[in-house]
């Protein structure tokens, strides 16, 4: 987002509005720069909520319309440059957060992700930049653990993200190479029980629903329209060739792969063979792997085993 283009619209006119339509209503949404207000007009009933743009801080505040969606966005620029989209709906006399949707690169391991989240369902706390950058901290920490100068420095020749799975399938992030992860250019792959291997390149968004299974993952690419960013569905690619036996995700190659503790004792806890991991780690010996294991209810179990025990 360009917080600059932002400043100009803002200059030229008192505020900008959107409609929004639902099943029986129309909802007008827009923001009033004189009292400083994000409104939602619904015929002769308006609701507003204070919000004062903010262009010195860091992360910086503005209202805007993501996807067609009124929308508080953060604009940070630190150790992560991102650009954190909160989209906002009435839900009767109150605000709502309805989605965060978040394009983040990392200076720390420089991996790049778009992704969002939706069904929120949170009324906008009065301290909202405490809730969304609360968020985006938690989204950072997670995407730091990953240890990508494996691929920097050629111990691994890919670099798969797992960040879905359950009982229907999986879905990962693949950069297929050192080069393509320096240049920021990954793809998704969907992966099905049957088999079926959808490929989407060209670093589309990956959108869930809050506490939904599988199917309600949204794959999404990114276009402009009249100077705002509109996510639209994105189409698999055919490349002829099976990209998910080619960049398959990390798994366990036995029919029990223990846990070890600290002490490198192993645990009664264990994964088996072709449980799919995402690698943050390999010790100098390149005896010993750390590894985050994402299971059927994407819940994160993190641990070290044996790297002889992985597909890598």
């Amino acid at each position: 987002m360009n917080k600059y283009k932002i400043t100009l619209l803002l200059i030229s006119v008192f505020y900008s509005s959107f409609c929004s339509s639902g099943d029986t209503n129309t909802i007008t949404y827009g923001y009033d720069k004189l009292s400083s207000e994000i409104y939602a007009t619904n015929g002769d009933i308006k609701k507003t909520l204070k919000f004062k743009f903010d262009y010195t801080g860091n992360p910086s505040y503005s209202f805007d319309f993501f996807s067609n969606s009124p929308s508080i966005v953060a604009d940070g620029r630190s150790l992560h440059d991102f650009t954190a989209y909160t989209t906002l709906k009435l839900n009767h006399s109150d605000f709502y957060f309805d989605c965060l949707y978040y394009d983040i690169k990392s200076k720390q391991n420089g991996m790049l992700v778009k992704e969002g989240v939706c069904g929120l369902n949170t009324v906008i706390p009065v301290n909202y930049a405490e809730y969304i950058e609360g968020k985006i901290n938690d989204i950072e920490k997670d995407i730091d653990s990953l240890d990508t100068s494996l691929l920097v420095s050629g111990k691994i020749k890919y670099l798969p993200v797992v960040i879905n799975h359950n009982a229907n399938g999986l879905v990962y992030k693949i950069y297929e190479s050192k080069d393509a992860f320096l240049n920021d250019n990954f793809s998704i792959l969907v992966v099905k029980n049957n088999r079926d291997c959808e490929i989407f390149p060209d670093n589309p968004w990956i959108i869930t629903e809050n506490g939904k299974p599988f199917q309600e993952i949204e794959v999404k690419s990114e276009v402009m329209r009249n100077g705002k960013l509109i996510l639209i569905n994105a189409s698999p690619k055919d490349f002829g060739i099976n990209k998910c036996l080619l960049f398959p995700a990390f798994s366990v190659n036995v029919n029990k792969a223990f846990f070890y503790d600290s002490s490198f004792n192993a645990k009664k806890s264990y994964l088996i063979r072709d449980d799919k991991i995402n690698l943050t780690a390999i010790s100098n010996d390149g005896k010993w792997c750390s590894v985050n294991y994402l299971n059927d209810k994407n819940k994160t179990v993190k641990g070290t085993m044996l790297c002889s025990q992985l597909n890598l």
